[in-house]
């Protein structure tokens, strides 16, 4: 009855529809890319989960033959000399903390998927920590080669923490400045108060290594990742031991960075907030 009314009603149900097949064509488009983009992801976390098991497998494997092997000899007898005798004891020594370095860290960064991992908070002093932890690791470190120069303020450095999971850190920052060192072996290991912008404790672990490729400064923090990535790099790795000292300095109300460091290698860099004793000092 009224042509001009159904006309513009059916322009009205023409555009809606428009309008309906435009938002799905977009909706689907959209669906795509996040399917395809967290097929992706998916598909990058099964490949650095299986170079972690092959990586892993490969450091497990890899110091017990040496254990085995150098144990055997000195078992059966077959050497007498006493400095060849000191000398497989201290490689069967070293290898033993080196499968516990990493049987550590699996199990750690298990507990912290998990929301398992504690921590004991108390009052501690960084400086003796940092000094505990290097004197046991110099030993290594100075057999393999290096020249390792440790810089501690004489005074007290208090922060509030689990001393244990401090150490740790250390630890990881040394064996992959260790690790990482190709050629020039030198590390250097600082501790000291900065006052900006807020006061607190800065450690540095600073390498003449290969260093960080451009663009991997954030992602060498990401679980399994590798910046020297596979076996065929030849250096030792699960990928979980800047991830895990990250973790650890968060917990602790710090943080964990890389820079590099100027001349060649990589500057490791661990801020903790000292303790209100110590701000006040």
């Amino acid at each position: 009855m009224n042509p001009t009314a159904l006309t513009r009603a059916a322009c009205t149900a023409e555009i809606t529809l428009a309008l309906l097949v435009a938002v799905l064509v977009l909706a689907i488009g959209i669906g795509s890319l996040l399917i395809v983009s967290n097929l992706n992801a998916e598909l990058k976390l099964s490949r650095q989960k299986t170079d972690f098991v092959s990586n892993v497998s490969h450091e497990l494997k890899t110091p017990l033959t040496s254990i085995r092997m150098f144990s055997e000899l000195l078992a059966e007898g077959r050497v007498t000399e006493p400095a060849r005798q000191q000398s497989y004891l201290n490689i069967i020594s070293a290898e033993a903390a080196r499968l516990t370095r990493l049987i550590n860290n699996v199990l750690d960064f298990s507990r912290m998927e998990n929301g398992e991992k504690k921590y004991n908070f108390q009052p501690c002093d960084l400086t003796d920590v940092i000094r505990s932890t290097a004197g046991t690791f110099r030993p290594h470190l100075e057999a393999n080669g290096f020249q390792f120069d440790c810089q501690l303020p004489e005074a007290a450095l208090s922060v509030r923490g689990d001393a244990d999971a401090l150490s740790q850190i250390v630890v990881n920052l040394l064996s992959n400045a260790e690790k990482y060192s190709n050629g020039q072996k030198e590390i250097t290991l600082q501790l000291i108060l900065n006052q900006s912008p807020l006061p607190h404790a800065e450690a540095r672990v600073l390498d003449r290594g290969s260093g960080v490729p451009p663009g991997s400064g954030e992602k060498i923090f990401e679980k399994f990742y590798r910046a020297h990535d596979s076996l065929a790099s030849g250096i030792q790795g699960s990928g979980l031991g800047l991830t895990i000292a990250r973790q650890i300095a968060r917990a602790h109300g710090g943080d964990l960075a890389y820079e590099p460091r100027a001349g060649g290698g990589s500057c490791f860099i661990l801020r903790l907030p000292v303790s209100t004793a110590e701000k006040t000092a």
